[in-house]
């Protein structure tokens, strides 16, 4: 059996219908998430990883299902060079939102430093096969993929 994007997001909407986060729980609003991701941006641009990893632990345990919450903790695990955590994170941002080119371009980029290039190589697939090529995001990664492609390439 082939598994096909389709499938991949009928199997998301299926798992994600079901469930309720710890937000909805307590009853914090959309607003309020949204504050606290930005204090967590706000620490990971300035260089703050330590708070920044603290406020993202925060986010995808109280929201689960947001992919851009995800994304910031991979982001502050590939800073602190733990890479597998990483790519942890970015699958699941990626499994959330598949035609989001962002986590699988970052998750290639940790396992290029993790010297995987077949794992990078497969990321980058994902990539141009899901991210939408009509969006200036979409073009974007896509470029970004090609050019780190070059590069894997190059260092065989």
């Amino acid at each position: 059996m082939e598994i096909n994007k389709e499938m991949i997001e009928e199997a998301a909407k299926k798992i994600a219908g079901d469930m309720t986060t710890v937000r909805e729980l307590k009853g914090i609003t959309d607003a309020e998430m949204e504050a606290v991701y930005s204090l967590g941006f706000n620490f990971y641009q300035t260089g703050n990883i330590e708070n920044a990893e603290k406020v993202f632990k925060f986010l995808v345990l109280f929201d689960h299902f947001n992919p851009k919450y995800w994304i910031g903790m991979g982001a502050v695990l590939q800073v602190k060079k733990q890479y597998q955590g990483a790519i942890t994170a970015y699958a699941y941002a990626s499994f959330l939102d598949i035609h989001d080119p962002k986590p699988q371009y970052h998750a290639a980029e940790c396992y290029l430093a993790l010297s995987d290039r077949p794992n990078a190589l497969s990321a980058l697939a994902a990539l141009e096969q899901f991210a939408p090529a009509d969006t200036e995001r979409g073009r974007e990664y896509r470029a970004k993929a090609e050019a780190l492609k070059k590069i894997i390439d190059g260092e065989k």
